[in-house]
């Protein structure tokens, strides 16, 4: 394990073990839930309230270190806390291999919000929180809690959770990707203070996580030709289909939907970026109640005709009126 992380998280700096001053907090626990759950609420109005600056950076920390020591005695005694600057790590991984891991994710953050400039938002309470669940079982366990119940979800192998304390999370077995899906998932948390649509915040996400990672994006990487990709795309969007994709229900699908949204996000994102001064103001104004349409005169045209770029003529217009059953945080 500690050969392979090595290999993956090439020349890392050092990352000594952080540990901070705590603040006695009690932590306000939702019941029944298979692992705990803090009701994040309770505590913003409670302990929480009227506290700024380093006070609220203090109990904010402590608060996640307390919520971390919870799952650690639930999962099992062979989970572990390692802190960095600015994460806090919940993993079965060694002492080396979780130092490794929280290098790569200090020198990614780095990397992103030089990437990001202004967009990003890195000035909350409390060090990133991030989960790598040794068990399969136990990490979608523990996302399920997230979900409504009852519904049929995409497999994932991370995810971002902006619930409360915004965390992002990953199944062990996805050790050989691990690098791609934390730059991808950290994309995530730093956008997390805007309300931006889901296909723009998984554009945003993937595109970041390909330019970090352009061999990802290589032909050969992919699993489909292109003429085959245009085909599935042609094929699958259609006038009801193109709702589900900017109110972000297709992100969620189990069907082809789920692939071929990511794919249409990562184009039309880097289309609309191609004039960076006009996506910078579009992606602070955006809007994920309506997919971005009120914002659309920072990119000069319509939204609509960036999807039409990549499918051609069709009934591509965000309609947000018909968005019946809600919308979606691209968090994925």
């Amino acid at each position: 394990m500690l050969k392979h992380l090595t290999r993956l998280f090439s020349r890392p700096h050092p990352v000594a073990a952080i540990a901070r001053p705590r603040v006695a907090v009690q932590l306000p626990w939702f019941a029944d839930t298979e692992l705990p759950i803090v009701d994040w609420e309770r505590l913003h109005e409670g302990d929480a309230a009227g506290l700024e600056g380093d006070a609220a950076h203090a109990l904010w920390d402590s608060a996640a270190q307390g919520w971390l020591e919870a799952l650690r005695d639930a999962l099992g005694d062979h989970y572990r806390i390692t802190g960095s600057d600015d994460f806090l790590l919940l993993s079965s991984l060694e002492s080396r291999p979780a130092e490794l891991f929280l290098a790569a994710c200090q020198r990614m953050r780095a990397r992103i919000l030089r990437n990001l400039g202004t967009l990003a938002g890195d000035d909350g309470w409390g060090r990133h929180v991030v989960m790598v669940f040794e068990d399969p079982d136990d990490y979608y366990a523990y996302v399920g809690h997230y979900y409504p119940e009852g519904g049929q979800y995409a497999m994932s192998s991370g995810m971002f959770i902006q619930a409360g304390y915004g965390h992002f999370v990953m199944p062990l077995e996805q050790i050989d990707a691990m690098e791609p899906v934390i730059a991808h998932e950290l994309t995530h948390c730093l956008l997390a203070h805007l309300p931006i649509p889901a296909w723009l915040n998984e554009g945003l996400a993937v595109n970041t996580e390909h330019t970090m990672f352009p061999q990802l994006a290589a032909p050969h990487a992919q699993l489909y030709f292109p003429h085959e990709l245009a085909a599935q795309h042609a094929a699958y969007w259609n006038a009801d289909s193109i709702q589900a994709f900017w109110s972000g229900k297709s992100f969620l699908a189990t069907d082809d939907g789920n692939r071929l949204s990511y794919d249409l996000a990562k184009k039309i994102t880097a289309l609309a970026a191609r004039d960076e001064t006009a996506f910078r103001a579009f992606v602070s104004h955006a809007h994920l109640q309506d997919g971005g349409l009120a914002a659309e005169h920072h990119l000069g045209f319509p939204v609509a005709h960036l999807v039409e770029a990549v499918l051609g003529d069709g009934p591509w217009q965000p309609q947000p009126a018909t968005w019946r059953d809600g919308i979606e945080r691209g968090q994925f």
